[in-house]
């Protein structure tokens, strides 16, 4: 491991135990076992660090997202891979996911306008199928961009009350995650009237 992916580890961890007010560079450094200044070398500030284990967080997000993508599958299938590629990701790197989630907006630096594209392309490629589908009378929605965020609200209150342990103890994980997956995927399904 780099020196530069163990102060981003370090920091992972620091920023979910503690939060982004009481992470400093000094408790970085301590716990990474460098120099303060060692830090420095690969960024700027302590927003600049935030900044880094974002965008790290969302581009691994999106890659797991892209890796399931099979435009020779239907069009309501493609956005159940998406869906079920989003979940697992969440349940399998709990860390990374509530980074992209956690940090309140009144703590967060300013995002640069060219990484909020990046961040909106995931966003997009949800669009851009649900408005094909939409274009070939196979899914039952008319804006696709709010759509794609309906469907990413849907499936992030599915890994929220997983991840927060929120799920009632009566109910098994696995088949809460394929009721919701079936609820949320049905709602894009387009209803034929009645003859």
């Amino acid at each position: 491991m780099s020196l530069r992916e163990e102060i981003l580890e370090v920091s992972r961890e620091l920023l979910i135990k503690e939060g982004f007010g009481k992470m400093s560079m000094r408790r970085i450094a301590e716990r990474a076992d460098v120099s303060a200044t060692s830090i420095y070398l690969y960024f700027k500030n302590k927003d600049d660090l935030l900044l880094a284990l974002i965008e790290e967080s969302i581009e691994n997000l999106k890659a797991a997202l892209m890796e399931v993508v099979d435009v020779s599958k239907g069009l309501l299938m493609q956005l159940e891979d998406m869906a079920r590629a989003y979940i697992s990701y969440a349940l399998n790197h709990p860390q990374e996911y509530e980074i992209i989630y956690m940090v309140r907006p009144e703590e967060m630096p300013r995002y640069p306008k060219e990484k909020f594209m990046n961040i909106r392309s995931g966003y997009e490629l949800l669009a851009g199928i649900i408005s094909e589908g939409h274009a070939r009378e196979q899914i039952d929605v008319e804006d696709a961009l709010i759509n794609a965020y309906t469907l990413w609200a849907q499936l992030h209150g599915v890994v929220s009350v997983i991840l927060n342990k929120r799920l009632d103890t009566r109910i098994p994980q696995e088949q809460f995650i394929e009721q919701a997956l079936e609820n949320i995927i049905r709602g894009f399904v387009l209803q034929k009237s009645p003859v």
